[in-house]
């Protein structure tokens, strides 16, 4: 796929359906000091999650457990090259009323246009 064509079309996806995101690094139950919390405008996608299942390796019974309120944020790899997201960091959905956090169970960066991570509730 042409890359000028890949990033327009991610462009314009985002410009439809992203959302401000707040991320906050973690180490633990802490803010990790190294990394810096960072708005970002990324796709997020909760609730009934049957039809894009993402397996990161795993069958989808292995999810069963996961809790509905959860869900799946999508970066753009090319706004963000230098990101690191890790399982345990958090993120603030900003444009959603409350503001839910959601914590990152899994993070697939398989992908050459997105980075994709589970998203669980957050405690």
């Amino acid at each position: 796929m042409d890359r000028a064509l890949r990033d327009e079309l991610v462009g314009e996806v985002d410009e439809i359906w992203a959302e401000q995101v707040r991320h906050l690094p973690m180490r633990g139950a802490a803010p990790d000091p190294e990394r810096a919390p960072l708005e970002l405008v990324a796709l997020i996608r909760t609730g009934v999650r049957d039809i894009e299942q993402v397996s990161f390796g795993r069958s989808n019974a292995a999810r069963s457990g996961l809790a509905s309120s959860g869900g799946f944020l999508r970066l753009d790899r090319t706004a963000y090259p230098d990101l690191a997201l890790r399982k345990g960091d958090k993120v603030v959905a900003l444009d959603r009323e409350g503001a839910p956090v959601f914590e990152i169970m899994q993070v697939d960066d398989r992908s050459h246009l997105r980075l994709i991570c589970d998203l669980g509730d957050a405690n």
